[in-house]
């Protein structure tokens, strides 16, 4: 079908399925073995936002995602624009809340920990609970290299707090660079907060953009599952992306990432990054890659 016909449908079906309960998120993902397949995707060229970039993406693959991930810096309200779109459409919002400040800087986690921001974190909690959403939410993901693990566990406790005592129907996914479950900055043990309810993680392959090696998706994300076993809990690969190699060197890429997930049950949920930020990962960077993404898509299992 043309984009304006599958956008169309897209609306209605999504409209739908906003009007019934969000129901089990992760526990229904792993009890029928659906994995959550979503993507961030950030708008590019002649896109006017993130609205219509993931919808420009929803054409090509030929279905919706399960989710939409959105990152926010400090200041901006959790229900926004964007949020609001995504869970009307039928979406499950992934949000990513940092504590990072627009004019640059960051809010201090000691400062967090302590208390001096919960008016504006029980804000921000009471309006999720207001809105009566489900969905994944993460507190400064990737925290290992912009301060240290003490003082961010402190900060992420302070918050899973609050929005546990507000109501909030989010499931807390701390999520941790790749590197770190793989035993880099101290390794994930110094870095995974006290409650959490999901274990998350961001890894990328970054061939002849920073790294000079290819690295397959079960290379990188091997060692987050393992944790993920040796706890007991569920892991959501929040970021993931390829840069290009060889000739549909990415296509097989996804492919692995296809096959590694349907064989690792620990895994609820995954989102590409569909961005050329450190690096180009726009997943239709080459025609065989959009097409191995279009059929992990089309996959039950996903």
């Amino acid at each position: 079908m043309d984009r304006r016909t599958f956008l169309k449908r897209s609306a209605l079906v999504g409209a739908t399925l906003a009007a019934a309960p969000n129901l089990g998120l992760d526990s229904l993902a792993a009890t029928r073995r659906n994995v959550r397949w979503g993507a961030l995707c950030l708008p590019r060229s002649g896109q006017r936002d993130q609205i219509e970039a993931v919808q420009d993406l929803e054409a090509k693959v030929g279905r919706r995602f399960d989710t939409t991930h959105y990152r926010l810096r400090w200041e901006l309200p959790l229900v926004n624009d964007f949020t609001r779109w995504s869970v009307r459409t039928g979406h499950t919002p992934i949000i990513s809340w940092f504590t990072r400040k627009r004019g640059g800087g960051m809010v201090s986690w000691e400062a967090i920990a302590r208390g001096e921001h919960d008016e504006w974190i029980t804000k921000q909690a009471r309006s999720l609970k207001d809105a009566g959403w489900r969905g994944y939410f993460c507190f400064h993901k990737e925290p290992e290299n912009e301060g240290n693990a003490q003082d961010w566990k402190a900060a992420h406790d302070r918050v899973y707090q609050i929005f546990h005592n507000v109501g909030v129907r989010f499931r807390f996914v701390a999520t941790l660079t790749a590197y770190t479950f793989a035993g880099g900055n101290g390794g994930a043990g110094a870095w995974l907060p006290p409650r959490y309810d999901v274990i998350g993680v961001d890894g990328y392959n970054r061939y002849r953009c920073t790294r000079k090696d290819w690295r397959n998706f079960s290379e990188i994300f091997s060692p987050a599952r393992e944790v993920a076993r040796r706890r007991g809990k569920n892991l959501y690969i929040v970021e993931y992306g390829s840069t290009e190699g060889g000739s549909g060197q990415k296509a097989d890429w996804i492919h692995n990432a296809r096959r590694a997930i349907k064989d690792w049950p620990e895994v609820v949920g995954c989102s590409y990054n569909h961005e050329h930020t450190d690096c180009l990962y726009y997943v239709d960077s080459s025609s065989s890659a959009l097409k191995a993404f279009r059929e992990m898509g089309a996959d039950p299992t996903f």
